[in-house]
């Protein structure tokens, strides 16, 4: 059993490094994922009655009831009891994150924030850096990073003529989508998986995680805000799509963005009420938004001229490769779970470590060079939730061990911008070479990542 652990282990280290290297290689990381996911649970049955027999012995036994043990009873049992259960975890994250993603493709598609082209063109360079970050900040709150730096950064291809200047609004733009991504449960992905799994309630979540990432972003803005003199130069003339002579009335383009504001929000309050998963009230939210569009849109007849934009296309292709990439995530991480391997290091680190702010500092390195995602994932599963009722402990539910973990992966995923899709999604957009952003940006991210430590600290 101890060599098919270790072989498990090795295989996932080898993808993640995989996975991490996209750039240098050209290998689509989702592919490695799915590829590396199937291949740890093949692996994991060729040991599969010890390891069952390790994690699952009462289950198993009950799955017999008095039947005789047999491989092909653990196959059975491994693929009705194990194996769906990571996949079934897989799927509320994605329609989740399918529902609000889709939420804002029918508002851009709609023509709703072009209004912020006109607005944000604005000749002070630095004061335009401010409010794009704080309008990052807050659209990253409410949708996931990656759609997030596609949204922001189709706006301010169309508003910044200037190749320099566009570089250091789209470092800023990552900073703040992943500042604004971690401080809230729907904000991304890896917010989501804390969500799904009730390690965090949203209220609790936001008012722990608001302060230090704020503080990030606007330390970041500080230090690159040196680099900023004069004016913004913009294009003299607007280029882009205008819809049909039937566009949408500027009244009805605030009660769309009104609308899928508000049901972003309402969606934890849904929870709360109903208990019921996430991902549905995600999904009403959507429909609702739907069904008032397409009264907006009736004379358009529906989305027909829409999906013309650029934007829908784009998202379209990414949001595919983020479903397949996270569902290869979660069988990977699922086996390490199973084969017992994460058990032993967690109570390793209980025993020698034992504190937190290292485990979190660790993870958000690690994050820097390897994928946040599975990291997020693997630190989730290091330790059990402390279920006892009113318990203080740093592992109990809205403890600070979840909010560091999240607030650290984000900060490192950000330290090299290759440990997030959406990092690497900004340096190929603007084509920003990786030395450069290393010798002018690195520091800077540093520091503004330990100035939101002291914060969450002084904080907690």
């Amino acid at each position: 059993m101890l060599l098919m652990t270790l072989i498990i282990v090795a295989v996932l280290i080898a993808a993640f490094i995989l996975m991490s290297t996209e750039q240098v290689h050209h290998i689509n990381r989702a592919a490695v994922a799915m590829v590396c996911g199937v291949i740890v649970w093949i692996i994991y049955l060729l040991n599969g009655s010890d390891f069952v027999q390790l994690m699952h012995e009462g289950e198993y036994h009950d799955f017999l009831a008095g039947a005789t043990p047999s491989v092909e009873a653990v196959k059975v049992f491994v693929a009705e009891h194990v194996v769906t259960k990571y996949i079934a975890e897989a799927c509320s994250v994605i329609l989740f994150l399918i529902a609000t993603n889709t939420i804002l493709e029918v508002l851009h598609n709609n023509g709703v924030f072009d209004s912020l082209i006109d607005w944000l063109r604005m000749r002070s360079s630095r004061k335009f850096l401010w409010v794009i970050s704080l309008l990052t900040f807050t659209i990253s709150a409410n949708v996931d990073n990656l759609t997030t730096v596609v949204l922001m950064m189709s706006l301010i291809t169309q508003i910044v003529s200037s190749h320099y200047q566009r570089v250091i609004y789209a470092c800023a733009i990552m900073i703040a989508t992943s500042m604004g991504g971690c401080f809230t449960a729907i904000g991304d992905m890896t917010s989501v998986m804390l969500w799904v799994h009730d390690v965090i309630t949203p209220s609790a979540y936001a008012a722990g995680l608001f302060l230090p990432a704020f503080a990030t972003m606007c330390v970041f803005n500080i230090l690159i805000g040196s680099k900023l003199h004069g004016r913004v130069e913009l294009y003299s003339a607007l280029s882009r799509f205008n819809g049909d002579d039937s566009s949408l009335a500027a009244w009805q383009k605030v009660m769309l963005l009104v609308l899928g504001i508000a049901g972003l929000w309402f969606i934890p309050s849904f929870h709360a009420i109903t208990q019921l998963p996430p991902f549905l009230g995600a999904l009403s939210v959507l429909a609702l938004v739907w069904a008032v569009e397409g009264l907006c849109n009736l004379e358009r007849n529906g989305n027909v001229l829409m999906v013309q934009r650029h934007y829908f296309r784009t998202t379209e292709f990414i949001g595919m490769r983020l479903i397949l990439y996270f569902l290869g995530i979660t069988l990977c991480i699922g086996a390490l779970v199973e084969c017992g391997a994460l058990n032993f290091v967690g109570n390793w680190l209980e025993h020698n470590i034992n504190n937190v702010y290292i485990y979190g500092v660790t993870v958000g390195f690690l994050s820097s060079v390897l994928d946040n995602v599975p990291l997020m994932m693997t630190g989730m599963n290091l330790f059990p939730m402390d279920m006892m009722k009113g318990s203080t402990s740093e592992f109990a539910q809205n403890g600070i061990y979840w909010q560091l973990l999240s607030f650290c992966c984000a900060c490192g995923g950000c330290l090299l911008f290759i440990g997030t899709m959406a990092g690497q999604a900004t340096l190929e957009v603007e084509h920003i070479r990786f030395k450069w952003y290393i010798r002018h940006y690195l520091w800077r991210a540093l520091v503004a990542w330990l100035a939101g430590m002291l914060v969450f600290w002084l904080t907690h």
